[in-house]
């Protein structure tokens, strides 16, 4: 074999050898979707061409005619590849180290430019070459590529090694990809001075055949290392996943049950402790729990004139001043903006606990000094008592606070609960019955839509349904005022049809109108009708009978429901979106549902609650909590929508924790359809 021949052979082997690794990445890719590994596949793809076409054309430069068309076409493939093999391999290599997309700002056009790049050196290669300048021609053909590949090689070598040493644990394959990559490098760089140096010399030298087989070595090596730094990665991705929805759900848990400025039990915590407590009235006959709720006066007038930073430093000193005046046992929790309440466990008789509770308002109207001035805060307070009152926590809490009402309205410092005279008479059933269906008979029930934001697109991509009740007498009605009611007598199920028919009717109306652009509609369903074998199938009819393809139509259901049957469930959610339907978790991080539920329930969308960005300006717990969780949900491949946006600072926040969708007052307020042709029109939305 000749040292042509062998060259040949050797540039053909680095091809096989760049062609291997190639589609080691595309499996990679297959079973883990990253951006970094679909531009490392890219790169040895472009490499394997540029490898096998430069392989192609020196065969043809020594076996066929120098300057026939097939070799400057495979030199052209070769030159016009190896531009983009270098810029896709820098975005990958610094994805991989961040284990995150890196992009460049026109990142297609770049690669266009350095396609276009390299095909100009192939044509100024042909044309030095047909005008009989050989040394240049091959100046042009090898040693600039050859330059080129070796520079960005070693720049790749000092970025990977900097990461390396920031590492915290020892990994064999980022030292063997740093070494391999600097190697490969300094080999194209000598390989460009030796390429110069034999065409000005007009000679050969004998060991130049081997050098080849040198970077045919490195680059193999850089296969191994690379495939084993990949399965690393994954592993400390996977790892760090692991940890990260560990962290997330132990936080999630303690904002679940706690108030975000305060730390104090939120109402479930108190609730529950509560529920603990009562239990353990069992085994103290003498003893009793008291309960005080206390609510503060004013306070929406004091928290406009303070400011929301302002109020909730002020309820924090309110928060310590309450636990320096309580005895220690007692456990104090925030329920509300202005209201709080006091656990009394292990009380003997009710003058102490009415004593302890007096000395708490007194503290409370002591004055706060905030700014050179005195600031009075008024409280009133309701107590009720356990077993006397009742023997269950939510009914304890709402007497407590009934009577803290009451209180309030009377101009009193503090009321007992003393009986159940004061509830209100059960209304008639039977009247609520007919005055429901009358409603629906009469299409009295209409649907609202409020939109649904892109925050990639700027523009509305959708529409949640949201039911309201034009009252004749008492106005337009939200579903907290008959939705219980409707579900309690059986009239929900008639409801959620009209509300599916009218939806969908309105989403054709939206397609059919040329000068809009495709939209969706979002339709809550309740869980009653969520555990409905027929459902699925009932929406797909209502679609084929409107002329909607299922796909526009997206189901929302409330974690609650979701696992409260877990396994007929995820069977429902399966089944449409078998359909094509899609399928919104709502009101994610109310309920009690583990993270862990999410990866199986396989929706969709998740709507994180609003709980998650009401206060989020001033906490930057809470910011780092719905980052982790949004990120938890993007690894799931699931897509976040954020509702209650009110503000600017808001949906910059959002914008920050990176979610996909937005809703909430600041970008549309629920309105009828009518209401939002002229924004569907433009799209663009100007809060943004």
């Amino acid at each position: 074999m000749s040292s042509f021949d062998f060259a040949i052979a050797n540039q053909l082997a680095q091809g096989l050898a760049s062609l291997l690794l190639a589609v080691l990445l595309w499996l990679f890719l297959r079973s883990r979707r990253q951006r970094y590994l679909l531009q490392l596949a890219l790169s040895f793809s472009a490499l394997t061409v540029s490898l096998i076409g430069g392989a192609v054309s020196l065969a043809l430069s020594q076996h066929g005619d120098p300057l026939g068309l097939p070799r400057q076409l495979f030199s052209l493939v070769a030159l016009t590849a190896l531009p983009p093999h270098l810029i896709w391999l820098w975005l990958g290599i610094h994805g991989g180290i961040r284990l995150k997309s890196f992009r460049i700002r026109r990142e297609p056009q770049r690669i266009i430019a350095g396609a276009c790049a390299g095909l100009l050196l192939a044509l100024l290669a042909g044309w030095l070459a047909a005008r009989g300048l050989t040394g240049p021609a091959h100046g042009v053909r090898y040693a600039i590529p050859y330059l080129l590949g070796g520079a960005t090689y070693i720049a790749l070598s000092l970025v990977m090694f900097r990461a390396r040493s920031q590492a915290t644990e020892f990994q064999i394959s980022p030292l063997v990809a740093v070494l391999s990559f600097g190697a490969y490098g300094l080999h194209l760089v000598y390989s460009a001075g030796l390429t110069t140096w034999m065409v000005v010399q007009e000679t050969f030298l004998p060991h130049s055949q081997y050098v080849g087989l040198v970077g045919l070595l490195l680059l193999m090596t850089i296969a191994l290392s690379s495939v084993i730094w990949l399965l690393e990665t994954e592993q400390r991705r996977v790892s760090s996943a692991r940890d990260q929805a560990r962290a997330a759900e132990r936080r999630l848990l303690y904002f679940r049950t706690h108030d975000p400025a305060t730390g104090l039990p939120n109402r479930r915590q108190m609730q529950d402790l509560l529920g603990r407590e009562i239990l353990n009235l069992r085994d103290k006959p003498e003893s009793q729990i008291g309960i005080l709720a206390l609510g503060l006066h004013r306070f929406k007038v004091v928290s406009e004139a303070m400011g929301w930073r302002q109020t909730e430093d002020l309820v924090r000193k309110l928060t310590r001043r309450i636990r320096d005046r309580q005895p220690q046992r007692f456990l104090l929790g925030r329920t509300g903006e202005r209201d709080f309440l006091i656990l009394m466990p292990d009380i003997r008789r009710r003058e102490r606990a009415i004593a302890h509770a007096t000395s708490i308002l007194k503290h409370v109207r002591q004055p706060f000094k905030h700014n050179g001035h005195e600031l009075v805060l008024k409280a009133s307070g309701g107590l009720s008592f356990a077993p006397d009152d009742a023997t269950t926590a939510a009914d304890l809490i709402q007497y407590a606070e009934r009577a803290q009402i009451q209180a309030a309205a009377g101009g009193d410092d503090l009321l007992l609960h003393r009986s159940r005279t004061d509830q209100p008479e059960p209304r008639d059933m039977l009247q609520v019955e007919s005055e429901l269906r009358r409603a629906h008979k009469r299409k009295q029930f209409k649907l609202f839509y409020q939109p649904l934001i892109s925050i990639r697109q700027r523009c509305i991509i959708g529409f949640e349904a949201l039911l309201r009740w034009e009252h004749p007498e008492r106005g337009l009605l939200s579903p907290a005022y008959f939705l219980q009611d409707a579900s309690a007598l059986g009239v929900l199920d008639e409801l959620e049809e009209q509300l599916f028919d009218s939806a969908v009717a309105q989403l054709a109306d939206w397609h059919a109108d040329l000068a809009l652009s495709p939209v969706t509609v979002s339709i809550n369903v309740s869980p009653q009708r969520f555990v409905q074998p027929d459902l699925p199938d009932r929406l797909s009819e209502i679609c084929a009978r409107h002329g909607v393809s299922p796909e526009f139509v997206n189901l929302e259901i409330t974690e609650n429901s979701a696992i409260s049957d877990f396994e007929a469930g995820l069977e429902t959610i399966g089944r449409l979106r078998e359909r094509g339907i899609k399928v919104s978790l709502d009101d994610f991080g109310t309920g009690y549902s583990a993270l862990a539920h999410l990866q199986r329930l396989k929706v969709d969308y998740v709507k994180l609650d609003r709980s998650f960005i009401t206060g989020i300006e001033g906490d930057d717990r809470q910011l780092a909590l719905t980052h982790a969780i949004v990120e938890l949900i993007h690894s799931l491949d699931m897509q976040v929508v954020a509702e209650g946006v009110e503000t600017r600072e808001q949906l910059g926040y959002m914008i920050k924790c990176r979610v996909d969708f937005v809703q909430g007052f600041l970008l549309g307020k629920p309105l009828p359809a009518a209401a939002y042709r002229d924004m569907l029109e433009k799209r663009h939305i100007t809060a943004f």
